[in-house]
């Protein structure tokens, strides 16, 4: 296709922002162009990568990295705004009479050789376009980006080759991440290619609450070009290959049938494809122009860094962190940048071994280090999820552990700061090994010097609005039961997350409660304290009007003995504070309720487990 003149492709780009179209959950999508979350302020950036993390604290280079891709985000909003908006006259000028403002090419159009790139060449008014922004505003991210390139081109490129794919592919992983393995995106997409997690599950990368392989730069890499092949051999084409990964097949194949057109140019126009997709392949095109010569367009003295370099070693389950980073003589800042895809302080509890990265040459050393640790001094730890009120002094008072140890396996640095929400990683004391991967543990280390219910025994951990009450109603028992289980002295002072014993087993047969109403109790208050929907307890006492109750109003409160409750979601929710407030993690969310994203509406119902 001929290159369109240029006010065409200003047109273009300014009817493509107004295509409101979303990626399709399986997409591997950069990040949301609509709201970069630069621009809705720190408190939603936090937010957003807390929720990516699934309650883990972020570390100071994943909040770093994550903030460089909003602000870049930001900073292409920007641009396009000048070109769609109140810079547009001013940029047609410059088309018009370039020589009143330059006295020679700075993109060197007459320089560049198709013959060159190994991905077909068009050089057209939407690709110096995007070679003007790399060259202005963009400038000081396509030098750090180029920095950075360094360290994963071989890698990539050896990726390429083994499956004769374009070399020039590796510039998409630089407009989707910068060369970041620490980035995530406010849609929640991670790492180097910017996986969402169905994609990446889809493609057998490990994303779950141990481990987030979308991080780990090789095995996300032979994923993403996995993927790129599966969609070439879909289009036959990689422009329409390189649209797919950005905003899913199903929205490509749309627009190709709306258009009626066969190649990316057709179907890049208005009303086909949302504004990031139209200008997702001239972006591409234009950074893999400017990355052939770099040195032609000014980007002199850039600091390359040294490619990667490792052995991979196989290490048990669950060994700590601190002792892997021993053995390969670095610090656990050091290894863990050797292995980003770790996200707590020990290695998962299956499969039996996991593969490690250590400095190259070191692996023989490493492997007797490691194989040396006896199993009696491997990790064994219990996940707690940080609830109000909680400090790290009840939390280790409540585990029977020491605060210097919770200290050292989470590295948290100030001691006095946790939040709400946060899972911690809690080292059981006189284990043999091993670790509990389950939220809902079967043993804790209190539990020795608790006086044992007589039959069977279940944990029931307590939720935010729970009381003592609440909780033996649902089980059958009584106050003084729960207190003499769980060697209570106040019935008052339990705490969210706090994990008690409970005699009878399961909560099956449960009777109901008398409940008298106080001051400032409402009927939806009331139910989600028992753990009950508002209905059920309408039907229950005949109560018409939920709004007209009573102080010292009597009402029935059947539990919920389902082991399920349901959240309705409203305005301002997120899945981190959800979980938060029942005392699970953002990961738990998405599983019970097929989520594939973090994104969630106003008025969705979702199923919580008790």
């Amino acid at each position: 296709m001929s290159p369109m003149p240029a006010a065409a492709a200003l047109l273009l780009l300014a009817s493509c922002a107004t295509v409101p179209v979303h990626a399709e959950p399986d997409a591997p999508v950069a990040s949301s162009w609509d709201e970069p979350a630069a621009l809705a302020g720190e408190g939603s950036l936090w937010d957003y990568i807390e929720d990516a993390m699934d309650g883990q604290p972020p570390s100071e280079d994943v909040v770093q990295a994550s903030g460089e891709l909003a602000a870049e985000r930001s900073a292409e909003l920007d641009f396009l705004e000048v070109v769609e908006g109140r810079g547009l006259e001013e940029a047609m000028d410059w088309y018009r009479d370039p020589l009143a403002y330059l006295t020679e090419d700075p993109l060197f159009l007459d320089r560049i050789d198709p013959e060159e790139f190994d991905l077909p060449l068009v050089v057209n008014d939407e690709v110096e376009l995007w070679m003007r922004y790399f060259l202005g505003s963009g400038r000081k991210y396509y030098a750090r980006y180029l920095e950075r390139s360094t360290r994963f081109r071989p890698m990539i490129e050896a990726e390429l080759s083994a499956r004769g794919m374009p070399q020039d592919l590796f510039y998409l992983a630089m407009i989707e991440s910068g060369f970041s393995t620490q980035a995530y995106s406010k849609a929640s997409a991670v790492g180097l290619w910017q996986f969402m997690a169905p994609t990446a599950r889809a493609y057998s990368l490990r994303v779950e609450w141990w481990v987030d392989e979308r991080r780990d730069p090789e095995l996300a890499t032979r994923a993403a070009l996995d993927h790129l092949r599966d969609l070439h051999e879909m289009f036959g084409d990689w422009y329409l290959a390189a649209a797919s990964y950005n905003a899913g097949p199903g929205r490509v194949r749309g627009a190709i049938r709306k258009s009626g057109g066969e190649d990316y140019w057709s179907v890049a126009q208005p009303g086909y494809l949302a504004r990031e997709t139209c200008n997702y392949v001239p972006k591409l095109l234009a950074a893999a122009i400017i990355g052939h010569h770099p040195e032609r367009y000014g980007f002199t003295g850039i600091e390359y860094q040294p490619a990667m370099a490792y052995d991979t070693v196989q290490v048990p389950h669950s060994t700590s962190v601190d002792a892997m980073a021993g053995c390969a003589q670095l610090g656990e800042a050091e290894f863990l940048e050797l292995n980003p895809s770790l996200r707590r302080w020990a290695l998962p509890p299956e499969p039996d071994h996991y593969a490690v990265h250590v400095p190259a040459g070191s692996g023989q050393v490493f492997d007797a280090c490691v194989q040396a640790i006896p199993p009696s001094e491997r990790v064994s730890f219990m996940r707690h999820t940080v609830a109000r009120g909680e400090s790290l002094g009840s939390i280790a008072t409540h585990y029977g552990v020491s605060v210097d140890a919770i200290v050292r396996m989470n590295k948290i640095v100030n001691r006095n700061r946790i939040y709400v929400g946060t899972e911690l990683v809690i080292p059981v004391p006189g284990a043999t090994g091993g670790a509990t991967s389950s939220a809902a543990s079967t043993a804790t280390p209190t539990a020795a010097a608790t006086p044992a219910p007589a039959g069977p025994t279940t944990l029931h951990t307590v939720r935010a609005g729970e009381n003592l009450a609440s909780i033996a109603a649902r089980y059958g028992a009584t106050v003084q039961d729960l207190m003499a289980w769980n060697d209570l002295s106040d019935p008052d002072r339990i705490q969210a997350g706090q994990r008690l014993r409970v005699g009878g087993g399961t909560p099956a047969g449960a009777a109901a409660v008398q409940y008298t109403i106080k001051k400032g109790d409402t009927l939806g208050g009331i139910a989600s304290q028992f753990g009950v929907s508002s209905a059920q307890l309408q039907r229950d006492n005949n109560i018409g009007d939920p709004s007209k109750i009573k102080v010292g109003q009597v009402i029935q409160v059947r539990p919920n003995t389902s082991g399920w409750t349901s959240y309705t979601v409203q305005k301002g929710d997120t899945l981190g504070g959800i979980a938060r407030r029942y005392g699970c993690a953002v990961s738990d969310l998405q599983t019970w309720n097929s989520l594939g994203s973090s994104t969630i509406y106003p008025g969705q119902q979702l199923r919580i487990q008790r």
